[in-house]
């Protein structure tokens, strides 16, 4: 569940935000996930792969969210398009 979550985080990323939001997120989840670590009692070292693979999954998220991103746009667009009055 954490890596399909991952993915669609990554994609939400990828769509709204630029480059530079993937390095604060990935800091943010590095920390949750140690501190969850240390705090019961188990090394870093343990569950590095739990930690790198949902990394990975958000960063190949963000690159869909990345390419699909004109898409997404105008499928937007064509939902808020306003009704023409001309006949």
């Amino acid at each position: 569940m954490l890596p399909l979550l991952a993915c669609v985080a990554g994609i939400f990323l990828g769509l709204n935000f630029r480059v530079l939001i993937l390095l604060p997120t990935s800091v943010v989840f590095g920390a949750i996930f140690i501190f969850h670590n240390m705090s019961s009692d188990l090394r870093f070292y343990a569950h590095i792969g739990d930690l790198l693979f949902p990394l990975i999954l958000a960063q190949a998220g963000y690159m869909l969210g990345l390419v699909g991103r004109d898409t997404y746009a105008q499928i937007i667009a064509r939902f808020q398009a306003l009704q023409s009055n001309r006949i």
